[in-house]
């Protein structure tokens, strides 16, 4: 038996006890929890505030949590793709941060746990038997809080007084979110006097049919639905609007952003952050059905001045003071 110099044998033990702990590292970072998150292209935003919030919430990725992360491109099959994978592979739980990803997640494995980033009407599609208690393996946000389709109505009346026909643009995935903003819409409409009809779309060749189809009704106005298809071809749709001189009302940040007239909606990067803060308690061992279903905390109204200048229009002052934020004011 050879023996060894002392400090040889000290660097021996050294690199076999770092080979150990390097080993047992790597076995360690297999048993992480892992969790899947499904979102679309061009909204780093809302990853960028998940991560960030995941972080706060003492989850750091790569030591606490490993994450299968997934960017669908706009008019693609990718979401279908994408949220069957996710579905069937061995995760703790999904994120998908929008309702399309949530129905093919659900429908690819209706086990797999889940929390919706934003989903209108987590009862209605049948993710929570109530808002205070879920009950199952889903919990999220709902961006559909009662009369929330009205008060977008009545804030495009406001902005335009001389429409008397206003388009219902909805995207909307299934049958019953659709619903309850037609309904909502309907009510309103009778009591501004005015004239609603809906154009609906499950594609980017069923809105540019639906977009075609306003104009040729000579319809005044346009109300955006949700839908994460409308958001995605946002650019398309406030085009048209722009082009044909009418004033449109949007559900989210980005269509103002885009050029368009209005919006009465949610920071979405709140939401996410609410998604991370669900995913920090799951994954500590709370069940998904015990935390409650939220709305986001507030709406904000946005005006593009630009777009208001584009098609002649003056916001009335009455709006012009319940706004939060106004592109292109004067200065």
């Amino acid at each position: 038996m050879v023996d060894l110099p002392l400090h040889t044998r000290r660097g021996m033990i050294l690199s076999v006890a770092a080979a150990l702990g390097l080993r047992t590292a790597r076995a360690a970072d297999t048993h992480l929890p892992r969790i899947g998150f499904l979102t679309g292209l061009g909204y780093p935003e809302l990853e960028e505030a998940f991560n960030d919030e995941l972080r706060k919430q003492g989850l750091i990725e790569g030591r606490d949590l490993n994450i299968e992360r997934r960017l669908a491109r706009a008019n693609s099959d990718d979401i279908s793709t994408m949220g069957r994978e996710l579905a069937n592979s061995d995760l703790a739980l999904v994120v998908a941060t929008a309702l399309p990803a949530a129905l093919v997640v659900r429908a690819a494995n209706p086990r797999m746990p889940m929390v919706i980033g934003t989903c209108p009407g987590m009862v209605a599609n049948g993710f929570a038997r109530s808002m205070e208690r879920p009950g199952g393996i889903y919990t999220g946000v709902d961006e559909l809080p009662p009369g929330i389709t009205a008060r977008r109505l009545q804030l495009l009346k406001s902005a335009a007084p001389r429409i008397t026909r206003v388009a219902l643009l909805s995207t909307t995935p299934g049958t019953a979110a659709h619903g309850i903003q037609l309904a909502d819409a309907q009510h309103a409409a009778a009591d501004l006097r005015i004239e609603v009809k809906p154009y609906r779309a499950t594609s980017l060749a069923e809105i540019e049919s639906a977009l075609e189809a306003i104009r040729t009704d000579r319809m005044e106005g346009l109300q955006n639905f949700q839908g994460g298809l409308s958001l995605a071809n946002r650019q398309l749709i406030v085009g048209f609007a722009a082009a044909n001189r009418i004033p449109a009302i949007y559900q989210a940040r980005p269509f103002v952003a885009a050029g368009g007239l209005m919006a009465w909606a949610p920071d979405q990067t709140q939401q996410l952050r609410i998604a991370a803060r669900m995913v920090a308690r799951i994954l500590r061992g709370t069940s998904p059905g015990d935390i409650p279903v939220v709305y986001p905390p507030r709406y904000d109204l946005l005006l593009n001045a630009h777009a208001a200048r584009a098609i002649g229009l003056l916001f009335p002052a009455a709006i012009l003071g319940q706004a939060d934020s106004i592109v292109g004011a004067a200065k």
